[in-house]
């Protein structure tokens, strides 16, 4: 018996439209960097060539995710937000949720995107690249 109704919507994590300073002053610009990784690695918000699943995204969310029963016994729905870095290689890293529900659909969400087969890479100037991705995912109960 399904309990879940899954729409997901892929989106970038942020395009925008004109130079901006955040707190703690790194630049954001349209096809610029974001700011450097651990490794000292440039990750970007916009590139040349977007990221993009391997698989369709939509089959594979509906397919893997498990409604959390707590979320499910409080009639918890709505949106999460995970932002995550698309690598050079095409793996996902450094998950964090942008827009949280809680009651165990955070980390649901996190665990479903972590097992993704590889995504196709991010190219800049012909040379792939890491790239900044927000994922949205909603949780709806039927």
């Amino acid at each position: 018996m399904k309990y879940l109704f899954l729409v997901a919507t892929l989106t970038i994590s942020s395009v925008a439209s004109a130079q901006t300073t955040p707190p703690g002053g790194v630049s954001i610009t349209q096809a610029g960097p974001k700011s450097p990784d651990s490794n000292g690695k440039t990750v970007y918000s916009f590139v040349e060539e977007m990221p993009g699943p391997s698989v369709d995204i939509l089959e594979f969310l509906a397919k893997n995710i498990v409604y959390p029963d707590s979320a499910r016994r409080r009639n918890i729905q709505g949106r999460v937000a995970i932002q995550f870095v698309v690598n050079e290689d095409g793996s996902l890293s450094d998950f964090k949720v942008v827009r949280g529900l809680g009651y165990g659909c955070d980390q649901e969400a996190i665990r479903v995107l972590k097992s993704m087969p590889l995504w196709k890479q991010a190219k800049q100037n012909g040379k792939a690249v890491k790239v900044l991705y927000t994922q949205p995912i909603t949780f709806k109960l039927q």
